[in-house]
């Protein structure tokens, strides 16, 4: 048997905290720019991720939730019996990125300035737009040498390392800080309380061909399962983890 974990961010904060970890790995997946593939999914993920951070208070948010784990990380620290080098060095990465994070406000202006960039978002939208008769001058960028092509595009990644850096910390925090449950979701149903969390992570054995589907809030959710043959659900055990950060 194999089990399958889903999450469901229950606010909008760890809702676009997820949209940007998903973005950032495929960034760096199609960085190379190696092939016409690759080229199309960069540029289209790196317009997105610009859009997710215009859209979000990230930084608000973001300073809010390593201030909190600063003040968890420090009550632990006076507890006995604890590992206080490892929380001295999870406290100080925790600082390193609220001194750094504070004198951010917005980290994807260089984006809007850019020939080459402006010249492919209005492009990248149309089928096929990447080509060398739609975007001559992206042709030539593309042919440069592949030093020159790297230096660029580090050039353009480089103010979002330390969002993508404090969000992974984040989320790794988040989904450690969990407790969990072992429920059955009757008839594919199952209604419950959460207290607080914000990070919903649905564990399911495969073998039932099912995927959730979820509403609901930090305090109350619900979870429907749908068959992915259209079968009637019957009764599906499940292990919930609800996360929060603080």
């Amino acid at each position: 048997m194999t089990a399958l974990i889903f999450e469901h961010p229950l606010n909008e904060k760890v809702r676009n905290y997820l949209r940007l970890e998903q973005l950032f790995e495929q960034l760096m997946l199609s960085k190379a720019l190696q092939h016409p593939l690759q080229q199309q999914q960069f540029f289209r993920v790196l317009f997105e991720v610009s859009e997710v951070l215009e859209r979000c208070e990230w930084r608000a948010d973001l300073l809010k939730d390593l201030a909190k784990q600063a003040e968890k990380l420090d009550h632990w620290a006076s507890m006995p019996n604890v590992d206080t080098s490892k929380i001295e060095e999870l406290l100080l990465q925790v600082k390193t990125l609220i001194a750094a994070i504070s004198k951010h406000a917005r980290v994807s202006d260089h984006l809007k300035n850019d020939r080459l960039l402006a010249s492919i978002r209005q492009r990248l939208c149309l089928p096929g737009g990447n080509s060398s008769f739609d975007l001559p001058y992206l042709h030539l960028w593309l042919n440069q040498p592949q030093a020159q092509i790297n230096q660029q595009v580090q050039q353009w990644l480089s103010p979002f390392q330390l969002v993508a850096e404090a969000i992974s910390h984040l989320l790794k925090l988040l989904r450690e800080q969990h407790s969990d449950i072992e429920v059955m979701a009757h008839k594919g149903f199952y209604q419950g309380v959460a207290a607080d969390c914000g990070l919903l992570r649905i564990e399911v054995d495969t073998e039932y061909q099912c995927y959730p589907t979820v509403s609901g809030h930090k305090h109350r959710f619900a979870i429907k399962f749908i068959s992915a043959s259209n079968q009637d659900i019957e009764d599906i055990p499940c292990r919930l983890y609800c996360c929060k950060i603080a």
